[in-house]
């Protein structure tokens, strides 16, 4: 590089470096960013993207990618730390929701009575609460049989302890047909016995009830100490991993079904359908991102890693790198 060239290269350097000082900075990333934001609001989305290039961009980036053996050492290292300080915490578990919100969230959870009742309805019509009711009225009948009257010294110990004593044997045949009427009388009686239960259930979970179940748990909530909750999680590094490595096969085994791409599709076209035809600065604006808090963010973001490539000479080379390919070829 000739000699007067040279000079006007360094002093190109340094003008471009002392755009960086605290002096300029400021006053240089507010004119960049409202610069850029005056453009990006004649851009509008499908421009710049499409459902597909989102689409190529998960494939490349989400829907294979797992967990690196430093992330997992470090969630559970974290993990770990989080229990530690709850093992020492003051606070209760109310501390973390403040009474206004927990009865606004119960609230609107009451509200939703036909949701409600849609639970109690499928949860009393499954075929294992109705199995489970079976055995329960059985038992209890049976019981009652064995421990009441006169049977219970003489038909009603052989038929429910067969094989025991004299009389076992001998009234096995009882029993089997006791057992058999028992079991006609619940399968006869248990549409009845649902219905019946599934009113109860409704009754018991009425909107005023819930109310003052809400404020029981609130009560709860208010009294129990994060550091009981915590002494009660007894997990070992290995149990922490392994609930880990659950987790991460359950949710990368979820992404690769048909079922939540087909979700992720209709997400992005829905997206797409509602804002591909708005600026990149009406979508900001539309989430409540404006010029002012970006330049903000931006200041608060960027300025301490210019103070750091300053005085470690990083910024200096970079720019006499860029300056220098031009200057080379005067």
């Amino acid at each position: 590089m000739k000699a007067e060239i040279k000079k006007i290269y360094e002093a190109h350097v340094a003008f471009e470096l002392q755009q960086f000082d605290k002096k300029h900075l400021k006053a240089n990333i507010k004119e960049e960013i409202s610069a850029a934001w005056k453009w990006l609001d004649t851009v509008k989305l499908n421009q710049v993207a499409s459902v597909d290039e989102v689409i190529a961009f998960q494939e490349r980036n989400i829907k294979n990618r797992k967990l690196t053996k430093h992330q997992k050492e470090y969630i559970v290292d974290l993990s770990n730390s989080i229990h530690q300080l709850a093992l020492k915490s003051k606070h209760t578990v109310a501390d973390f929701l403040d009474k206004e919100s927990f009865d606004d969230i119960a609230d609107k959870i009451i509200e939703q009575r036909e949701v409600r009742e849609k639970i109690i309805r499928d949860i009393v019509h499954n075929p294992f609460y109705g199995e489970m009711l079976a055995d329960t009225l059985y038992d209890g009948i049976k019981s009652f049989a064995a421990q009441s009257g006169p049977s219970n010294e003489s038909v009603g110990g052989s038929l429910f302890n067969i094989g025991k004593g004299l009389l076992g044997a001998a009234l096995s045949g009882v029993s089997d047909t006791i057992d058999k009427n028992i079991r006609k009388f619940i399968a006869d009686n248990l549409q009845k016995t649902i219905a019946k239960s599934e009113q109860t259930l409704k009754d018991k979970l009425n909107d005023a009830q819930l109310r003052k179940m809400s404020k029981g748990i609130w009560k709860k909530l208010e009294e129990t100490k994060v550091k009981e909750l915590a002494k009660g999680v007894k997990l070992t590094d290995k149990d922490r991993s392994a609930i880990l490595a659950s987790v991460e096969k359950a949710v990368h085994t979820a992404i690769q079904t048909e079922a939540v791409a087909d979700l992720n599709e209709h997400v992005l076209n829905h997206f797409f359908e509602h804002s591909a035809e708005k600026s990149i600065v009406q979508i900001l604006e539309d989430n409540d991102i404006t010029e002012k808090i970006v330049i903000k963010e931006a200041e608060e973001f960027l300025i301490p890693y210019v103070e750091v490539a300053i005085k470690d000479g990083f910024l200096k080379e970079r720019i006499e790198v860029r300056l220098g390919k031009f200057y080379a070829t005067l």
